[in-house]
Order: C-alpha cells, then sequence, then structure tokens
C-alpha cells in the first residue's frame, strides 16, 4: 500500500497503463484527485468511498471504468466528475449525506437509473449534468429536494421518462435547463399538459433544441418564465409558434436556427437583443417589428424579407444598442452568385457625426472562387465632404478553381483602408 500521509494533490492524467488506483487509506490528507484520461483505468479502490477529505475527483475519459465504489463518507467532496466513462453503467451508490456537494457531471455515461436516495442526500447540488447518456430510462422520485440546484441537463436523453409529480419544485432557483434532444413524446401518462415538467419560475437560459415539437403550442412550458433571458428552439418542426412571447419580458436571445417549417416570426419582445433564423427556408418577412430598441444581432435567411429591406433595416440604428458601438447583421443563403449579389443594394443612416465614434466596419465573405474577377464597393454618399470609394478585386489564380476562401474586409475610419485576405 502506498503511504503517503501528507499529499494533497494527486495527478495521474493520461496514464495510458495505470489499469486500478492504489488504496486511498495510505493517502489520508488527499484533497484532489485527477485520473483524467486514463483509458485502460477498470478498477477503483473501495476505499474511496470513505475518504474524508477528498474535495475533487475528476475521472473523465475513463472509457473503461464500469463502477464507481459506494459513497460512503466522503463528506467533504464538492465535485465529481465521470463524464465521457462509455461503460459506466450504475449512478454511484450515495450512503451518506453530501451536503458539500455542489457539482455532478455523468455526461456521455451508460447509466440507466437515477436512484432515489440521489435527490436525499445531495440536497446542496447546485449543477447536475447528464447530457448524452442515451441508456438514461428513469428517475426514481423526483429533485424536488434539490432547492440549490442552478444548472441542470439531460440533452439528448431520448429513452427517459419524466416522472409524474415532475422534475423540480417550482420554488427552486433553477437557471439553467437544457433538455436538447428530449423526446416529450415519452411523457408518463400521469402528465397531461407539459406543465407538470414543473419549470420554475427563476429559469435564465432554456434549451429545447431538437424537442420533436411540430404545432409549436409551447405556451404551457413559457407561462410565468418572467426571468428568462436565452430561448433555443433550433431543429424543431413547427410552422408556427403557437404562444405569446411577449409574456417573457426579460428576453435577450431568441435562437429559431434550422427550423427549416418555420413560415412566420412569432410576436417578439422589445427587449430582444439577439435574433437568429439561419437555415429557416421557408421563413417569410413582410415587416420587421420596429419597437426592437435593443436589438444589436440578426442573422436571417437572404431572401426572408420581402420588400423594401433598406427601410426595415433602419430600426436597428434606433436603439440603445448604438452606444454599445457593435451591431451585426447577417443574411445567410445557399448557392449565392456574388455577381447576383453585388447588383443589390442595401443603405443604411447612419448616426450623426458616427465616424467619429467608431472606427470602421467589419465585412466578411464566404465564398467559391471561380475565375471570374469581382469588385466590392463601399460608397459613402452623405456627411462626409469627399465620397470614399473602396475597390477590391481577389485576384485569384484560375488554377484553385472551387476552393473556398474566407475574405475579412476592414474598413477603418481616418486611415487607410485594410484588406485581410484569409483562405482556409
Amino acid at each position: 500500500m502506498v503511504h503517503l500521509p501528507n499529499l494533497k494533490v494527486l495527478n495521474l492524467s493520461n496514464s495510458e497503463k495505470l489499469i486500478r488506483t492504489p488504496d486511498f487509506d495510505g493517502l489520508p490528507c488527499l484533497e484532489r484527485l485527477l485520473l483524467f484520461r486514463c483509458n485502460q483505468l477498470t478498477d477503483v479502490h473501495p476505499s474511496i468511498g470513505y475518504h474524508e477529505r477528498l474535495i475533487y475527483v475528476d475521472m473523465r475519459c475513463c472509457t473503461h471504468l464500469k463502477k464507481f465504489p459506494p459513497i460512503r463518507g466522503m463528506k467533504k467532496l464538492e465535485t465529481l466528475l465521470l463524464s465521457w466513462c462509455l461503460q459506466l453503467c450504475m449512478f454511484p451508490e450515495i450512503q451518506t449525506n453530501m451536503d458539500n456537494m455542489v457539482e455532478l457531471s455523468l455526461d456521455r455515461t451508460g447509466i440507466k437509473v437515477i436512484p432515489s436516495s440521489f435527490g436525499k442526500y445531495c440536497i446542496n447540488l447546485l449543477s447536475l449534468s447528464l447530457g448524452y447518456c442515451g441508456s438514461l430510462e428513469s428517475i426514481e422520485g423526483n429533485f424536488h429536494h434539490l432547492k440549490h440546484l442552478k444548472k441542470f441537463s439531460i440533452a439528448r436523453c431520448k429513452k427517459l421518462k419524466i416522472p409524474p409529480e415532475g422534475l423540480f419544485d417550482v420554488t427552486c432557483c433553477l437557471e439553467v435547463l437544457n433538455l436538447f434532444g428530449t423526446s416529450f413524446k415519452n411523457l408518463h401518462p400521469g402528465i397531461v399538459s407539459m406543465k407538470f415538467l414543473g419549470f420554475p419560475p427563476s429559469l435564465r437560459m432554456l434549451g429545447l433544441r431538437s424537442c420533436n415539437w411540430i404545432n409549436g403550442d409551447i405556451s404551457s412550458v413559457l407561462c410565468e418564465l418572467s426571468n428568462l433571458h436565452v430561448l433555443d428552439l433550433q431543429k424543431n418542426d413547427f410552422s408556427r409558434l403557437c404562444c405569446n412571447l411577449l409574456q417573457l419580458c426579460s428576453l435577450k436571445v431568441l435562437n429559431l436556427s434550422y427550423c427549416y417549417d418555420l413560415v412566420e416570426l412569432p410576436d417578439i419582445p422589445s427587449s430582444i437583443a439577439v435574433l437568429k433564423a439561419y437555415g429557416c427556408k421557408k421563413l417569410k418577412l413582410v415587416d420587421l417589428p420596429t419597437d426592437l430598441k435593443w436589438l444589436w444581432i440578426i442573422s436571417l435567411p437572404m431572401n426572408c424579407i420581402l420588400g423594401d429591406m433598406e427601410r426595415k433595416v433602419q430600426s436597428m440604428f434606433q436603439g440603445n444598442s448604438i452606444y454599445d458601438n457593435s451591431i451585426s447583421l447577417s443574411f445567410h443563403g445557399d448557392n449565392i452568385q456574388l455577381e447576383d449579389f453585388a447588383r443589390r443594394r442595401l443603405m443604411l443612416e447612419l448616426p450623426r457625426n458616427w465616424y467619429n465614434e467608431f472606427s470602421g466596419f467589419l465585412i466578411c465573405v464566404n465564398r467559391i472562387f471561380d475565375n471570374m474577377s469581382h469588385v466590392i464597393t463601399i460608397e459613402d454618399v452623405m456627411g462626409r465632404e469627399n465620397e470614399d470609394v473602396l475597390e477590391v478585386s481577389d485576384g485569384t489564380p484560375k488554377d484553385i478553381w472551387g476552393e473556398f476562401v474566407e475574405a475579412y474586409l476592414m474598413v477603418e475610419v481616418n486611415t487607410h483602408y485594410h484588406f485581410i485576405f484569409h483562405r482556409k
């Protein structure tokens, strides 16, 4: 048995030939144990479960580890990381109060059941991550005792059935909830409405990406979430959102990207700062809301805005976001011919004396080069004595036909123009 009575940190990470751990009785003062990516580790000595001084244990990516010993005396343990232990099939057995435990990560493990003892003994937990546990089927009991939990993920747990009493008590302080890829077709028969999932009003970030919603009715999920800041609805199958987002008075970020059937945007609260709809090919906008005074990042399909695009973009320059000196406007499309796009003209009315407040413009062009030479022209048509005309030729040799090139163009105020050419 190894005897190192004063050792506080043991780091054996990336030990490719480590098969078993030492007896931890010989390391009575050990506080931090790091066994990250010990791929051949299969045997953890059971004495670890009684260790009274351990605070931090990292066994991530121990891909052959099948079992973590029962926890019977690790009262000071704060962090236990077992993610990417692909063969770990049993949730660590907890038989004592873990009042100091604040973080438990079991992402991408093979666990099938969360025992009821977990919610009983780890009541001060702040972060619980069970993402990508493809074999996870059930949660015995619920997490109503986890009053302090702030971050929780069951992303891609497709087999998981939500217990009939819901996951959380409405009095908990959960702030970040990631349900990415969780199919709500597997709801327990006792759950007659989405509201029984028990989403607490304290939520600030909610991830509902790829949750198999077709009709877009998530009203019961979003009700009373007045503190929600970020809502991720990517890759769902609805054509319209049949809910009132205006009740989300604190919402800052709305992501609807890759909702391929989406044909119109819902009513958006005036608090919104970031609006993303990448890949929504069916989306058509007759008009953009004019009261989004805080909007400073917007990403939409190239051809979604109908009519006078110039007028409809002006709202971005009317709000308080202008004082942050950063505004981002992105349009995305497939197979856009540069020669066709160059004939489109977009004119933006800038604030008075804008050239004294901003350092310049950053323009990014992604394209497949052919053997044609193209010119991008930027013209200042008002506000200065001399017009600025910038012509940039890609100058690409004909022998790199079909190469993808990303070009960054920095136009600085009161200096010479700079063209930065980057080839991927």
